[in-house]
Order: C-alpha cells, then sequence, then structure tokens
C-alpha cells in the first residue's frame, strides 16, 4: 500500500510522507531506539506486547494505535505477530510533545486549539479496525496534483481526530479510570444545566482528586475542558443556525448571555454578534432552503 507524496509542503498544511502496512511475525522485533523521522500515525490489530517510546515502556494486550511527533525517540520494540498499518507525515506543527515525561503524552494543535491525548492508547477492536480504515483510506487516494493532495491532508486530519477523542487505556501509563469515567461524563452532559459539583458526584472520588487527575491526563481543568467544548458547539451554532445571541447561549449550557460573549471572544477572538453579522447571508440561504 502506498501513498503519492507531497512533493512540496506548504506551511500550515501536513505533508504525508506515505502510508505502509506494517506485518510480520516474529519473535521479537528490536528498534533502533532513533528519533521518529517524521510525525507518526500508527493502529496494531495485532502487536506487542510491548512498545517504546522515549523513557517510556508500554505493555497492552488489546488493539493499539500511536501517535508520535518528529523527533521522539521511536524504539518500534515489538513482539509476537505484528498486523498494522502507519502514516508518516511532517505536521506542520500538527503535533508536538505533550507534558511530562517524553513518550507519554502529544499535543495536537489546529487553528489556534489544541488538545492532549497519550501516545498509546489500547483500543477496542471495532475503534481499532475503524481508525485503521481510515489511515488506510489515504493511503488508497490514487488522485494526483492539489485535490489529491487535499483530500489526503482531510482523510489525515480526520484520522487524527479520531484517535484524539476515542476512549482507551494507555499500556501501563494509562489515563485513570476516575478521569476517564469524568470525561465521559463532560462529554454527556456539556450542554445541560448541571453544576460541576452534580457531575463529580457521579463518580465516587472527591472533586480535588478527580481534578488532579484529570488535568494530568488530558492537560486541562475539568471547568475548562466543558468550556471548550460549549464554546465550539457555540460557534458551530452562531454560523449555521438561525438561533440568535442569547438562544445559542442557552443552548450551550451558558445562563448568562452576557458571561457568554465575553468568554467567546476571549476564545476566538471575535464576538458571537459579529459571527452571525460575517455569516448572516450563509444562514438566511439555510433557513430559506
Amino acid at each position: 500500500m502506498g501513498a503519492a507524496a507531497v512533493r512540496e509542503g506548504q506551511p500550515g498544511i501536513p505533508e504525508i510522507l506515505g502510508v505502509r502496512e506494517d506485518r510480520s511475525n516474529i519473535a521479537i522485533r528490536r528498534g533502533t531506539a532513533a528519533p521518529a523521522p517524521g510525525d507518526i500515525l500508527s493502529v496494531y490489530l495485532e502487536g506487542g506486547p510491548r512498545y517504546r517510546l522515549g523513557r517510556c515502556t508500554y505493555r497492552f494486550s488489546q488493539p493499539a494505535a500511536i501517535l508520535i511527533p518528529e523527533g521522539m525517540v521511536d524504539d518500534d520494540r515489538q513482539e509476537g505477530r505484528v498486523n498494522g498499518v502507519f502514516v508518516l507525515f511532517r505536521g506542520h506543527g500538527l503535533l508536538r510533545a505533550g507534558p511530562g515525561a517524553p513518550g507519554r503524552r502529544v499535543r495536537v494543535a489546529l487553528g489556534g486549539e489544541e488538545t492532549v491525548a497519550p501516545c498509546l492508547k489500547e483500543l477496542s477492536q471495532a475503534d481499532a479496525c475503524r481508525l485503521a480504515g481510515c489511515v488506510a483510506d489515504i493511503g488508497a487516494v490514487r488522485e494526483g496534483a492539489l485535490t489529491g493532495r487535499m483530500l489526503q491532508v482531510a482523510l489525515l486530519l480526520r484520522a487524527v481526530a479520531e484517535y484524539c477523542r476515542m476512549s482507551g487505556r494507555s499500556g501501563q501509563d494509562g489515563v485513570h479510570r476516575g478521569a476517564a469515567r469524568l470525561r465521559e461524563l463532560l462529554d454527556e452532559l456539556a450542554f445541560e444545566d448541571a453544576s460541576m459539583a452534580e457531575i463529580y458526584g457521579r463518580v465516587d472520588m472527591s472533586a480535588a482528586h478527580l481534578e488532579t487527575l484529570f488535568r494530568a491526563a488530558y492537560g486541562a481543568t475539568p471547568a475548562a475542558y466543558r468550556r471548550n467544548l460549549r464554546l465550539r458547539r457555540a460557534r458551530e451554532l452562531l454560523v449555521t443556525s438561525q438561533k440568535n445571541v442569547g438562544e445559542v447561549a442557552r443552548a450551550t449550557g451558558f445562563s448568562d448571555p452576557l458571561y457568554f460573549s465575553r468568554v467567546f471572544r476571549r476564545a476566538f477572538g471575535a464576538t458571537p454578534s459579529s459571527l452571525i453579522r460575517n455569516f448572516g447571508s450563509r444562514r438566511a440561504a439555510r433557513g430559506t432552503a
């Protein structure tokens, strides 16, 4: 399986170097402990049970996915049957090493926003197959020139987004079950009128300990994580729906439209009302379609 290489990278646009299958049946594969030559997203439907990144050695038994930035030491040490696929790319800032020990977390940044994810995740078989399909689709693009490269980049961004949003343990450095459960609740209740205390109450741990675990796992406080979910949804509604500022605020969990406008402007550099003005014709067209 191959992918047409991007011959000339453009600032801000990931440059895809290739997509390859990774298949072997070995007692042990000893890596070279060399810096990764580019950003890498790998999906192993079978593999392990050990993998080394930076100073971290991961042990896993389920299908696994790995997301690492260029320059991170990748030992690529595997045992047993290896069955997977990977894409090599230069992300132009899309990926960089996350906080903590090298090899534990990766930062994914785009358009002034960022999220933090584990470098390795154990996934369910279904999620691993879906993610492997996303990566394989990049290599299946045969259309040349700019349109083909644009399609590959869109598929790559989808694959990275799927990796970040999929739940899964990260080997011996896995996300604590309390932090993972709290994230599930925040995703589920993001736009409802539920206080953080009520949400914490659904996890059998103290609020202070949960906040510490959550920040260590995801790089943000639970309140900031929920606020970002609300703001991104609000931005979408302001552009695509017929709701006014107050209606959008209420629909995304903000009880005070003035507070909503302040935090929205702080996050995106524009007021909610300015988005309505700038995209008014698009909104009107949607309303009359």
